[in-house]
């Protein structure tokens, strides 16, 4: 088989699944490492807005930033969200899964993930404290961070002090905000919902890429700062 052909194999299957184990596709695993069969997929990368990773076992596929055909846009968040879902709401959501990853992955040693598992009920109060911090300072004292993240903190804080924690079958409480972005995290292969939906799990395709791709010293420094002007959490497993 020609290299051409072995890479848009890879490449089919990159995008059906987001990853290629070694486990599960050995031969087309070690094609990969055929400088051949690489340059044929940099050319992917460069006509499909992507980066094709390989961490130890694992070749994942990452959409860039901006990527308007595999990445996810506002409108995107706003129809998953519902029909009557305002901007608010999607930095909300924006705003859930950096927090997300900031509990899991805000360890300052050389291993930066710092628990195992948290209870929506858990990341239901830890959100509670902190939008309760913002809110209390005022926009003033938390305009740098503000800018920082590129999101009006105050509005989303107002957004998710505005829901009851929790109701059944209802979407709009916290729970359920939390648990649709849940959802949306586990059908990328992020997390995982487990105890009935009622705990957050992560991954190996997010630990290997939050820990060997994403994740530095500076940037887990920098994310640490943000949330720590927020206010200081426990971040032991819960």
């Amino acid at each position: 088989m020609s290299s051409v052909k072995i890479g848009i194999k890879i490449f089919k299957i990159l995008l059906e699944n987001g990853q290629l184990d070694r486990e599960e596709y050995s031969d087309l695993f070690i094609e990969y490492l055929n400088s051949e069969v690489q340059e044929v997929l940099s050319e992917f990368e460069e006509n499909m807005e992507c980066r094709i990773v390989k961490i130890n076992n694992t070749i994942y596929l990452l959409p860039n930033y901006d990527n308007s055909l595999l990445g996810f846009k506002n409108k995107d968040f706003r129809e998953w969200i519902g029909a009557n879902a305002r901007l608010s709401d999607v930095y909300l959501s924006y705003y859930i899964v950096m927090y997300i990853l900031f509990v899991f992955y805000g360890g300052k040693n050389k291993n930066p993930k710092q628990r195992e598992f948290i209870s929506i009920m858990t990341l239901i109060s830890e959100l509670d404290q902190r939008f309760e911090t913002i809110l209390a300072r005022g926009q003033e004292d938390i305009i740098k961070t503000e800018e920082e993240m590129s999101v009006n903190l105050l509005s989303i804080a107002e957004v998710w002090s505005q829901k009851i924690t929790h109701e059944e079958n209802k979407r709009t409480t916290k729970y359920g905000t939390i648990l649709r972005i849940g959802n949306l995290l586990e059908q990328e292969r992020l997390i995982r919902l487990i105890e009935n939906k009622k705990e957050i799990r992560t991954t190996k395709k997010l630990d290997d890429l939050m820990t060997y791709y994403f994740l530095n010293d500076s940037r887990i420094e920098e994310v640490n700062r943000i949330f720590d002007v927020e206010g200081d959490t426990d971040a032991s497993n819960q």
